[in-house]
């Protein structure tokens, strides 16, 4: 039991290191990947192929950063990006877009040319 609520203090000890939220500067790469700056976390940086993996490495290194021992690792929290962010990168979820357009018959004259 002791073992136990040692642990527990350890786990809530590392978990207030965290901000609620971090700055992150994202940049899409040459090969069509991406990089993130981690502005909040001086001289963090990262990389990966998709958006969703960036999210991953960018949890990655704030874990890394506060060297957080790997036993304690799954009970850190994750951060994660706006909806908005995401599907700005046009990655999933699409938000589902919606135009209203007119459709009009063209110009008798214009029909006539074709």
């Amino acid at each position: 039991m002791a073992v136990l609520k040692k642990q527990l203090l350890e786990i809530n000890k590392l978990r207030h290191l965290f901000p609620k939220t971090i700055g992150v500067n994202v940049r899409r790469s040459k090969d069509g990947g991406f990089i993130a700056s981690i502005k909040t976390f001086p001289g963090c940086a990262t990389q990966a192929d998709s958006f969703s993996e960036l999210i991953e490495m960018v949890n990655d290194a704030a874990r890394t950063y506060f060297e957080i021992p790997k036993k304690f690792l799954a009970y850190m929290p994750t951060y994660l990006p706006p909806l908005k962010v995401a599907q700005k990168f046009d990655q999933f979820p699409i938000a589902q877009k919606r135009t209203q357009i007119k459709l009009e018959l063209p110009n008798p004259r214009e029909a006539l040319a074709c």
